[in-house]
Protein backbone atom coordinates (compact mmCIF):
# COMPACT_ATOMS: atom_id res chain seq x y z
CA UNK A 1 0.00 0.00 0.00
CA UNK A 2 2.49 2.64 0.69
CA UNK A 3 4.23 1.67 -2.39
CA UNK A 4 1.56 1.86 -4.45
CA UNK A 5 1.15 5.36 -2.56
CA UNK A 6 4.81 6.89 -3.60
CA UNK A 7 3.80 5.81 -6.85
CA UNK A 8 0.99 7.88 -7.05
CA UNK A 9 2.59 10.85 -5.60
CA UNK A 10 5.57 10.38 -7.64
CA UNK A 11 2.82 10.50 -11.22
CA UNK A 12 1.54 13.72 -9.49
CA UNK A 13 4.55 15.51 -9.06
CA UNK A 14 5.40 14.32 -12.73
CA UNK A 15 2.67 15.76 -13.85
CA UNK A 16 2.64 19.29 -11.71
CA UNK A 17 6.46 19.58 -13.39
CA UNK A 18 5.33 18.57 -16.74
CA UNK A 19 2.28 21.28 -16.48
CA UNK A 20 4.70 24.03 -15.32
CA UNK A 21 7.46 23.14 -18.25
CA UNK A 22 4.69 23.53 -20.44
CA UNK A 23 3.44 26.73 -18.74
CA UNK A 24 6.94 27.87 -18.73
CA UNK A 25 7.25 27.33 -22.87
CA UNK A 26 4.35 28.20 -24.26
CA UNK A 27 4.36 31.69 -22.49
CA UNK A 28 7.19 32.77 -25.39
CA UNK A 29 4.82 30.44 -27.83
CA UNK A 30 3.92 32.74 -30.73
CA UNK A 31 6.54 35.68 -30.20
CA UNK A 32 9.25 36.30 -32.84
CA UNK A 33 12.69 38.18 -31.85
CA UNK A 34 14.77 39.52 -34.00
CA UNK A 35 18.13 40.35 -34.87
CA UNK A 36 19.95 41.41 -38.04
CA UNK A 37 23.88 40.21 -37.99
CA UNK A 38 25.01 40.55 -34.54
CA UNK A 39 22.36 42.88 -33.28
CA UNK A 40 19.12 42.36 -31.92
CA UNK A 41 16.27 44.45 -33.05
CA UNK A 42 13.40 46.09 -30.86
CA UNK A 43 10.33 43.85 -31.25
CA UNK A 44 6.77 45.72 -30.26
CA UNK A 45 3.03 44.56 -31.05
CA UNK A 46 3.72 46.92 -34.54
CA UNK A 47 6.93 45.26 -35.80
CA UNK A 48 7.12 41.55 -34.43
CA UNK A 49 7.33 39.22 -36.87
CA UNK A 50 4.35 37.04 -38.38
CA UNK A 51 3.56 33.77 -40.20
CA UNK A 52 0.38 34.25 -42.74
CA UNK A 53 -0.59 30.98 -44.72
CA UNK A 54 2.77 29.12 -43.60
CA UNK A 55 4.72 32.16 -45.21
CA UNK A 56 7.26 34.15 -42.59
CA UNK A 57 6.54 37.75 -42.44
CA UNK A 58 8.97 40.54 -41.05
CA UNK A 59 9.04 43.99 -40.88
CA UNK A 60 10.64 46.13 -43.96
CA UNK A 61 12.96 47.44 -41.54
CA UNK A 62 14.97 44.80 -40.99
CA UNK A 63 16.50 45.31 -44.23
CA UNK A 64 16.41 49.51 -44.06
CA UNK A 65 19.87 50.20 -42.96
CA UNK A 66 18.49 53.27 -41.65
CA UNK A 67 16.55 51.38 -38.88
CA UNK A 68 19.38 49.19 -38.07
CA UNK A 69 22.69 51.15 -39.49
CA UNK A 70 23.67 47.82 -40.46
CA UNK A 71 24.76 47.37 -44.94
CA UNK A 72 23.01 43.99 -45.50
CA UNK A 73 23.44 44.57 -49.15
CA UNK A 74 19.89 44.24 -49.93
CA UNK A 75 17.95 47.23 -48.46
CA UNK A 76 14.54 48.06 -48.54
CA UNK A 77 12.77 51.61 -48.80
CA UNK A 78 9.70 52.32 -48.42
CA UNK A 79 7.41 55.05 -49.98
CA UNK A 80 4.83 55.54 -47.84
CA UNK A 81 2.94 57.93 -50.53
CA UNK A 82 2.95 55.71 -53.28
CA UNK A 83 2.37 52.90 -50.83
CA UNK A 84 4.99 50.49 -52.30
CA UNK A 85 8.41 48.90 -50.89
CA UNK A 86 11.40 48.74 -53.11
CA UNK A 87 13.85 45.94 -52.24
CA UNK A 88 17.12 45.87 -53.83
CA UNK A 89 21.08 44.65 -53.88
CA UNK A 90 23.43 44.44 -56.62
CA UNK A 91 21.69 44.10 -60.11
CA UNK A 92 18.34 42.87 -58.23
CA UNK A 93 14.90 44.57 -57.32
CA UNK A 94 11.45 43.71 -56.14
CA UNK A 95 8.93 46.49 -55.73
CA UNK A 96 5.65 45.14 -53.67
CA UNK A 97 2.67 47.79 -54.77
CA UNK A 98 0.74 47.32 -51.54
CA UNK A 99 -2.37 49.05 -52.69
CA UNK A 100 -2.44 47.03 -56.01
CA UNK A 101 -1.05 43.62 -53.70
CA UNK A 102 0.81 42.86 -56.18
CA UNK A 103 5.33 42.70 -56.96
CA UNK A 104 7.05 43.37 -60.15
CA UNK A 105 11.25 43.09 -60.68
CA UNK A 106 12.80 46.25 -61.98
CA UNK A 107 12.44 45.46 -65.41
CA UNK A 108 8.22 45.47 -64.61
CA UNK A 109 8.03 41.66 -64.64
CA UNK A 110 4.94 40.74 -62.26
CA UNK A 111 5.74 38.10 -59.56
CA UNK A 112 4.06 35.76 -58.21
CA UNK A 113 4.67 36.70 -54.04
CA UNK A 114 3.33 39.90 -52.14
CA UNK A 115 4.10 42.24 -48.98
CA UNK A 116 1.01 42.38 -46.29
CA UNK A 117 0.37 45.33 -43.99
CA UNK A 118 -0.15 44.81 -40.21
CA UNK A 119 -0.62 48.71 -37.85
CA UNK A 120 0.57 50.70 -41.12
CA UNK A 121 3.59 48.46 -41.46
CA UNK A 122 4.78 46.93 -44.29
CA UNK A 123 5.68 43.48 -43.79
CA UNK A 124 8.06 41.22 -46.24
CA UNK A 125 8.31 37.55 -46.85
CA UNK A 126 11.55 37.29 -45.82
CA UNK A 127 12.37 33.49 -46.88
CA UNK A 128 11.57 34.44 -50.56
CA UNK A 129 13.57 37.29 -50.37
CA UNK A 130 17.11 35.49 -49.61
CA UNK A 131 16.43 32.91 -52.18
CA UNK A 132 15.83 35.77 -54.62
CA UNK A 133 18.65 37.89 -53.76
CA UNK A 134 21.22 34.96 -52.23
CA UNK A 135 23.25 37.08 -50.64
CA UNK A 136 21.58 37.27 -47.11
CA UNK A 137 20.18 34.52 -45.38
CA UNK A 138 17.54 34.13 -42.74
CA UNK A 139 17.80 31.73 -39.58
CA UNK A 140 14.84 31.02 -36.79
CA UNK A 141 16.54 29.84 -33.65
CA UNK A 142 14.15 28.67 -30.94
CA UNK A 143 14.78 30.52 -27.66
CA UNK A 144 13.81 30.98 -23.83
CA UNK A 145 12.33 34.07 -25.23
CA UNK A 146 10.10 32.86 -28.05
CA UNK A 147 11.29 32.41 -31.84
CA UNK A 148 13.95 34.60 -32.62
CA UNK A 149 14.22 35.69 -36.57
CA UNK A 150 17.99 36.44 -37.66
CA UNK A 151 18.81 38.12 -41.16
CA UNK A 152 22.40 37.91 -41.96
CA UNK A 153 24.98 38.36 -44.67
CA UNK A 154 28.83 37.32 -45.13
CA UNK A 155 29.65 39.50 -42.77
CA UNK A 156 28.25 38.08 -39.66
CA UNK A 157 30.66 37.78 -36.95
CA UNK A 158 29.15 35.00 -34.35
CA UNK A 159 26.49 31.68 -35.06
CA UNK A 160 23.40 31.71 -34.10
CA UNK A 161 24.16 29.59 -30.58
CA UNK A 162 27.15 31.99 -29.71
CA UNK A 163 24.81 35.31 -30.74
CA UNK A 164 22.19 33.69 -28.54
CA UNK A 165 24.34 33.22 -26.01
CA UNK A 166 25.71 36.85 -26.28
CA UNK A 167 22.77 38.63 -26.69
CA UNK A 168 20.97 36.64 -23.83
CA UNK A 169 20.13 39.51 -21.61
CA UNK A 170 18.77 41.73 -24.45
CA UNK A 171 16.96 39.07 -25.79
CA UNK A 172 14.86 38.53 -22.25
CA UNK A 173 14.69 42.65 -21.93
CA UNK A 174 12.77 42.25 -25.46
CA UNK A 175 10.50 39.83 -24.28
CA UNK A 176 9.75 41.24 -21.09
CA UNK A 177 8.84 44.69 -21.90
CA UNK A 178 6.82 43.28 -24.94
CA UNK A 179 4.62 41.29 -22.82
CA UNK A 180 4.25 44.78 -20.67
CA UNK A 181 3.21 46.36 -23.73
CA UNK A 182 0.45 44.45 -24.35
CA UNK A 183 -0.96 43.92 -20.60
CA UNK A 184 -4.49 45.13 -20.62
CA UNK A 185 -4.38 48.59 -17.64
CA UNK A 186 -5.94 47.26 -14.94
CA UNK A 187 -9.25 48.27 -13.88
CA UNK A 188 -9.97 49.47 -10.26
CA UNK A 189 -12.92 48.83 -8.12
CA UNK A 190 -15.20 51.18 -7.76
CA UNK A 191 -15.18 53.10 -4.47
CA UNK A 192 -17.30 51.64 -1.47
CA UNK A 193 -20.14 53.85 -1.27
CA UNK A 194 -20.07 54.84 2.88
CA UNK A 195 -23.29 53.46 4.50
CA UNK A 196 -23.42 57.14 6.55
CA UNK A 197 -22.40 60.64 6.08
CA UNK A 198 -18.44 60.42 7.57
CA UNK A 199 -17.67 63.10 10.31
CA UNK A 200 -15.77 66.06 8.94
CA UNK A 201 -12.19 66.46 10.11
CA UNK A 202 -9.77 69.57 9.45
CA UNK A 203 -7.42 69.03 6.96
CA UNK A 204 -4.28 70.50 6.98
CA UNK A 205 -3.25 72.63 3.53
CA UNK A 206 -1.04 70.62 1.59
CA UNK A 207 2.56 72.79 1.25
CA UNK A 208 3.80 73.12 -2.63
CA UNK A 209 6.91 71.33 -2.64
CA UNK A 210 10.28 72.18 -4.36
CA UNK A 211 11.13 69.79 -7.54
CA UNK A 212 14.33 68.04 -7.42
CA UNK A 213 16.58 69.62 -9.49
CA UNK A 214 17.00 68.44 -13.27
CA UNK A 215 13.03 67.49 -12.63
CA UNK A 216 12.09 66.13 -16.50
CA UNK A 217 15.10 67.00 -18.18
CA UNK A 218 16.02 64.93 -21.41
CA UNK A 219 19.57 63.37 -21.21
CA UNK A 220 21.74 61.23 -23.19
CA UNK A 221 24.54 59.32 -21.44
CA UNK A 222 28.24 58.93 -23.37
CA UNK A 223 30.92 56.96 -21.67
CA UNK A 224 33.94 57.80 -22.56
CA UNK A 225 36.30 53.87 -22.83
CA UNK A 226 38.32 53.15 -19.74
CA UNK A 227 38.95 49.67 -17.68
CA UNK A 228 35.95 49.57 -16.14
CA UNK A 229 33.62 49.53 -19.18
CA UNK A 230 32.22 46.54 -18.73
CA UNK A 231 30.89 46.79 -15.42
CA UNK A 232 29.44 50.53 -16.78
CA UNK A 233 27.74 48.39 -19.23
CA UNK A 234 26.25 46.23 -16.95
CA UNK A 235 25.09 48.87 -15.43
CA UNK A 236 23.31 50.28 -17.76
CA UNK A 237 21.11 47.31 -18.76
CA UNK A 238 20.55 46.47 -15.42
CA UNK A 239 18.76 49.31 -15.88
CA UNK A 240 17.50 48.52 -18.96
CA UNK A 241 19.10 51.20 -20.39
CA UNK A 242 21.75 51.44 -23.32
CA UNK A 243 24.10 54.68 -23.87
CA UNK A 244 27.27 55.69 -26.31
CA UNK A 245 30.22 54.41 -25.77
CA UNK A 246 33.16 56.09 -27.36
CA UNK A 247 36.33 54.70 -28.25
CA UNK A 248 39.88 56.11 -29.93
CA UNK A 249 40.75 54.64 -33.06
CA UNK A 250 43.77 52.95 -30.92
CA UNK A 251 41.47 52.02 -28.59
CA UNK A 252 39.65 49.57 -30.80
CA UNK A 253 41.37 46.46 -31.44
CA UNK A 254 43.11 45.97 -27.63
CA UNK A 255 39.25 45.59 -26.67
CA UNK A 256 37.39 44.05 -29.89
CA UNK A 257 35.60 41.33 -27.63
CA UNK A 258 34.38 44.50 -25.50
CA UNK A 259 33.42 45.72 -28.61
CA UNK A 260 31.58 42.87 -30.11
CA UNK A 261 29.96 42.46 -26.58
CA UNK A 262 28.82 46.09 -26.78
CA UNK A 263 27.40 45.78 -29.99
CA UNK A 264 25.12 42.72 -29.31
CA UNK A 265 23.79 44.28 -26.12
CA UNK A 266 22.10 47.16 -28.49
CA UNK A 267 24.66 49.93 -27.16
CA UNK A 268 25.63 52.55 -29.55
CA UNK A 269 29.71 53.06 -30.45
CA UNK A 270 31.50 55.81 -31.65
CA UNK A 271 35.04 57.55 -32.09
CA UNK A 272 36.81 59.89 -30.14
CA UNK A 273 39.04 61.59 -32.96
CA UNK A 274 41.76 63.66 -30.96
CA UNK A 275 43.25 65.20 -34.77
CA UNK A 276 43.58 68.86 -34.62
CA UNK A 277 42.29 69.35 -38.33
CA UNK A 278 39.41 68.28 -39.97
CA UNK A 279 41.84 66.68 -42.21
CA UNK A 280 43.56 64.54 -39.56
CA UNK A 281 40.03 63.92 -37.93
CA UNK A 282 38.94 62.56 -41.44
CA UNK A 283 41.57 60.13 -41.74
CA UNK A 284 41.41 58.75 -38.17
CA UNK A 285 37.73 58.26 -38.53
CA UNK A 286 38.61 56.62 -41.82
CA UNK A 287 40.97 54.28 -39.65
CA UNK A 288 38.35 53.69 -37.16
CA UNK A 289 35.58 52.83 -39.43
CA UNK A 290 37.33 49.91 -41.02
CA UNK A 291 38.91 48.31 -37.34
CA UNK A 292 35.45 48.43 -36.58
CA UNK A 293 33.75 47.12 -39.56
CA UNK A 294 36.53 44.22 -39.26
CA UNK A 295 35.78 43.73 -35.58
CA UNK A 296 31.90 43.72 -34.83
CA UNK A 297 30.97 44.81 -38.62
CA UNK A 298 29.63 47.67 -37.02
CA UNK A 299 29.09 51.03 -39.08
CA UNK A 300 30.50 54.75 -37.78
CA UNK A 301 28.48 57.38 -37.62
CA UNK A 302 29.12 59.28 -34.05
CA UNK A 303 32.48 60.90 -33.34
CA UNK A 304 33.83 63.50 -30.84
CA UNK A 305 36.26 65.41 -32.07
CA UNK A 306 36.97 67.94 -29.30
CA UNK A 307 40.15 69.56 -30.50
CA UNK A 308 38.23 70.58 -33.98
CA UNK A 309 36.14 74.48 -34.33
CA UNK A 310 33.07 75.24 -36.06
CA UNK A 311 34.84 74.77 -39.59
CA UNK A 312 36.57 71.36 -38.55
CA UNK A 313 33.13 69.90 -37.02
CA UNK A 314 30.96 71.43 -40.16
CA UNK A 315 33.43 69.37 -42.35
CA UNK A 316 33.06 66.23 -40.74
CA UNK A 317 29.52 66.40 -40.85
CA UNK A 318 29.40 66.53 -44.47
CA UNK A 319 31.47 63.66 -44.55
CA UNK A 320 28.38 62.13 -43.34
CA UNK A 321 29.23 61.65 -39.73
CA UNK A 322 26.98 62.70 -36.35
CA UNK A 323 29.16 64.83 -34.04
CA UNK A 324 28.96 64.13 -30.06
CA UNK A 325 29.46 67.44 -28.47
CA UNK A 326 28.27 66.46 -24.84
CA UNK A 327 27.53 69.96 -22.60
CA UNK A 328 27.99 68.64 -19.34
CA UNK A 329 31.11 66.21 -18.73
CA UNK A 330 30.93 64.52 -15.39
CA UNK A 331 34.80 64.82 -14.66
CA UNK A 332 33.85 68.72 -14.31
CA UNK A 333 30.97 68.18 -11.17
CA UNK A 334 31.59 66.82 -7.77
CA UNK A 335 28.47 65.40 -7.04
CA UNK A 336 25.70 64.24 -8.94
CA UNK A 337 23.43 66.78 -7.58
CA UNK A 338 25.54 69.27 -9.27
CA UNK A 339 25.13 67.31 -12.50
CA UNK A 340 21.26 67.18 -11.72
CA UNK A 341 21.57 70.92 -10.70
CA UNK A 342 23.22 71.76 -14.27
CA UNK A 343 20.54 70.04 -16.69
CA UNK A 344 18.48 72.07 -18.78
CA UNK A 345 15.00 71.35 -18.94
CA UNK A 346 14.58 73.16 -22.73
CA UNK A 347 16.89 70.94 -24.30
CA UNK A 348 18.73 67.49 -24.79
CA UNK A 349 21.15 67.11 -22.46
CA UNK A 350 24.29 65.12 -23.83
CA UNK A 351 26.19 64.23 -20.84
CA UNK A 352 29.61 62.13 -20.64
CA UNK A 353 30.91 60.00 -18.38
CA UNK A 354 34.03 58.06 -17.60
CA UNK A 355 34.86 54.45 -16.65
CA UNK A 356 36.62 54.22 -14.14
CA UNK A 357 36.34 53.83 -9.93
CA UNK A 358 34.84 57.68 -9.93
CA UNK A 359 33.45 58.01 -12.96
CA UNK A 360 30.97 54.70 -12.22
CA UNK A 361 30.51 55.90 -8.33
CA UNK A 362 28.96 59.09 -10.26
CA UNK A 363 27.22 57.06 -12.54
CA UNK A 364 25.48 55.29 -9.55
CA UNK A 365 24.31 58.18 -7.92
CA UNK A 366 23.22 59.70 -11.25
CA UNK A 367 21.03 57.19 -12.36
CA UNK A 368 19.39 57.31 -8.74
CA UNK A 369 19.23 60.94 -9.03
CA UNK A 370 17.46 61.30 -12.75
CA UNK A 371 14.93 58.09 -11.65
CA UNK A 372 13.93 60.33 -8.72
CA UNK A 373 14.13 63.19 -10.62
CA UNK A 374 11.48 61.63 -13.61
CA UNK A 375 14.05 62.42 -16.77
CA UNK A 376 13.66 61.22 -19.64
CA UNK A 377 16.95 58.91 -20.28
CA UNK A 378 17.67 58.41 -24.26
CA UNK A 379 19.76 56.38 -26.25
CA UNK A 380 22.61 58.50 -28.26
CA UNK A 381 22.02 57.13 -31.20
CA UNK A 382 22.83 58.94 -34.55
CA UNK A 383 19.75 59.75 -35.77
CA UNK A 384 18.60 61.10 -32.47
CA UNK A 385 22.15 63.53 -32.00
CA UNK A 386 21.25 64.36 -35.65
CA UNK A 387 17.57 65.69 -34.75
CA UNK A 388 18.79 67.61 -31.77
CA UNK A 389 21.26 69.15 -34.17
CA UNK A 390 18.82 70.26 -36.13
Amino acid sequence: MKRTLRIIAAALCAVLVLGLAVTASGAAAGIYLMAVNDRPMEMTAENMPMTVGGVLYVPYTMLSSRATTINLGVSAQYNSTRRTVLVSGGQRGVVFDLQANSSYDIWGNPLDIHAVVRNSMPFLPIMWICNYFGSISCSLVRTNYGTLVRVTNSAVVLNDMEFVDAANHQLAENYYRYLASIQPPATQPPPAQPTSAPTARPTATPQPTEPPPGADAEVALAYRWGEQAEEAALLLENANRRALFLFAPDELAPNDGLIRRLSAAGHTIGLVLPGETAEDCAAQAEEGAALLEAIARYPVFVVEAPALNGDGAAALKEAGYVLWEPRLRGEDYLSANAVMRALSVRQLNLVELTCDAPGLDLSRNLWSAMTAANCRVRQATASLLARAAG
